[in-house]
């Protein structure tokens, strides 16, 4: 088993051991960080995935982007080649379950935006470490996705989730803010 495996695992089983007050306590803290932040606030689009009960809640931000006129594109897993489409939704007749349970949207009652129209992308993982650097849940996906996208980048984690330093490969790209409970890590000035 690789070692990106063997963390991912680890870090699933201890994320499956939070109580929901302290899922809760990272989320609300999360939350009020990434609120903040110019990314989110002059954002128009904003790229987030409908969370599952295993990732942090992304329905709160998806509410308050909405009430702020922000539209919001869900991703859409093409499993054949790999590809995420990311489609506007504003309702929840407009979406469904998906690849692995996941609620993606419906192409036939949603608009597909394309990469260049979204401002801000929130990137999903299990573990990061501070350079921007992240594990997902291994299906490759936002690897891909992030080779072409130019927006900003931004991914939420705990304080928990974040380690020293994650093996990467070659093709690996990283997120250019980490949101935990406690702070933002502004994720290039570790990189120099």
């Amino acid at each position: 088993m690789s070692e990106k495996k063997i963390l991912r695992q680890k870090m699933l089983k201890e994320l499956s051991l939070l109580s929901k007050l302290d899922r809760k306590k990272v989320e609300t803290g999360q939350q009020m960080q990434l609120f903040t932040t110019p990314a989110f606030q002059n954002a128009a689009t904003i790229g987030v995935t409908i969370s599952t009960e295993i990732e942090w809640d992304t329905y709160t931000v998806i509410k308050k982007a909405w009430g702020e006129g922000k539209i919001i594109a869900s991703p859409k897993c093409m499993v054949k080649t790999k590809e995420l489409h990311y489609y506007a939704w504003n309702h929840q007749n407009q979406i469904q379950d998906g690849y692995a349970g996941i609620k993606e949207p419906i192409p036939e009652k949603t608009k597909q935006i394309p990469y260049s129209d979204i401002d801000l992308l929130i990137v999903p993982g299990v573990i990061f470490d501070k350079r921007g650097y992240r594990i997902g849940y291994g299906g490759g996906y936002y690897d891909r996705m992030l080779a072409d996208y130019t927006g900003t980048t931004i991914s939420l984690c705990s304080e928990q989730q974040l380690i020293q330093q994650i093996p990467r490969e070659s093709y690996d790209l990283p997120v250019e803010q980490i949101i935990t409970e406690e702070r933002i890590l502004h994720t290039s000035e570790q990189n120099t």
